[in-house]
């Protein structure tokens, strides 16, 4: 794989990408939402710096909906599903997952709620919550943004529209 090429997926928002570029760019962005959800569970705030992948997201989407004719602005909608989403799976996730540390955080159990425990389990929602969201947004898009099948103001047609791997 060429590094230049994904740097041009993951840090530029100008031009066109095709559904596969957009599926391979939120899987790699995916992957290291994943890296630094486990990091957290042994240096708590690393998780912070997850919010700098809203750029690379920004960017993948912003092409993904160039493609289709549509402003880059729209990206901020997506953004924003991304993170309803994610807050809703957490909402959901937590007290099938963690309810008993919670439990203990309103008791006022603060050893129990902040131990390596907790930190397991919230790295176990964290995780289904970044695979489901990164994925499901990303499939979401997808379907809903069809590719025009000539130049566009954007650019001329992705040269991945059809291949099955375009970062080869």
């Amino acid at each position: 794989m060429d590094t230049a090429k994904f740097q041009e997926l993951l840090l530029k928002f100008e031009g066109r990408i095709g559904p596969n570029s957009l599926m391979q760019g939120a899987i790699v962005i995916m992957v290291i939402g994943l890296i630094l959800n486990a990091l957290t569970i042994i240096i708590p705030f690393i998780g912070i710096l997850g919010w700098a992948l809203l750029y690379p997201m920004f960017c993948i989407y912003a092409k993904r909906l160039h493609d289709g004719g549509k402003p880059a602005v729209w990206t901020l909608a997506v953004l924003g599903a991304y993170i309803v989403v994610g807050m809703v799976l957490s909402v959901i996730l937590t007290p099938l997952i963690a309810g008993d540390m919670v439990a203990a955080a309103m008791r006022g159990d603060s050893a129990a709620a902040l131990g390596m425990e907790f930190r397991l389990k919230s790295f176990i929602i964290a995780a289904i919550g970044t695979v489901v969201t990164h994925l499901g947004v990303a499939f979401i898009v997808n379907q809903f943004v069809k590719g025009d099948p000539a130049a566009n103001a954007y650019g001329e047609p992705p040269a991945d529209a059809a291949s099955p791997n375009p970062l080869s």
